[in-house]
């Protein structure tokens, strides 16, 4: 097995399964006698700026930020969040993460940001060692509807945007209309065939 801690990031769009598989990858990896704990960008509890993305995403963004400023908030966070997850991954954690930068790239162009902009935004962030993205039909009963990333308008070009940067980045990609215990089985051979000997 490779030494030292991994950052494994799923990606997708919302209501497809990501929380739940997140968590069970965790679990397939502390069973293997690995250190291992889940994250979600954005971190909600990291301020200022997880409370003013909680207010932007689920409140009606009071504060009239645009699509640009957003986005620059979301970069901020995972910025913020960064010397936290340098020394998670130091101490030989392995950090799988719900969403991270390749998310700020499919909702800023989903919402019209220019891909040079988002580049510029998370100029210098970590990349992960795995990123798989899970795409299909969304689970519907998971679904916010103040939520601004989860009104069917924005969902179905959200989906197809996600699919274009899987090809882009060579995301590793994951059925998520299949039962929870298949897509479980694909992630971790995954996870088994990349990092893991």
């Amino acid at each position: 097995m490779k030494e030292g801690g991994k950052f494994i990031v799923l990606y997708g769009p919302n209501n497809i399964g990501k929380t739940s598989q997140v968590s069970l990858l965790v679990e397939a990896l502390t069973a293997l006698g690995l250190d291992a704990k889940a994250l979600k960008y954005p971190v909600y509890e990291l301020e200022p700026t997880g409370r003013l993305l909680n207010s932007v995403l689920r409140e009606g963004n009071k504060q009239s930020l645009n699509a640009e400023q957003i986005q620059e908030l979301f970069a901020r966070n995972r910025r913020d969040y960064e010397p936290e997850l340098t020394k998670e991954l130091a101490k030989g954690t392995w950090v799988v993460s719900e969403d991270y930068t390749g998310t700020g790239f499919a909702w800023g162009l989903t919402f019209g940001v220019s891909f040079e902009k988002l580049v510029e935004f998370n100029k210098g962030l970590r990349r992960e060692d795995l990123a798989i993205c899970l795409i299909g039909d969304r689970f519907t009963t998971g679904i916010e509807r103040v939520h601004l990333h989860e009104r069917s308008e924005k969902w179905e070009l959200n989906r197809a945007i996600h699919i274009e940067l899987a090809e882009y980045f060579n995301w590793e990609v994951i059925n998520a209309n299949q039962s929870i215990e298949e897509v479980k089985r694909d992630i971790w051979e995954v996870v088994r065939r990349r990092l893991i000997t």
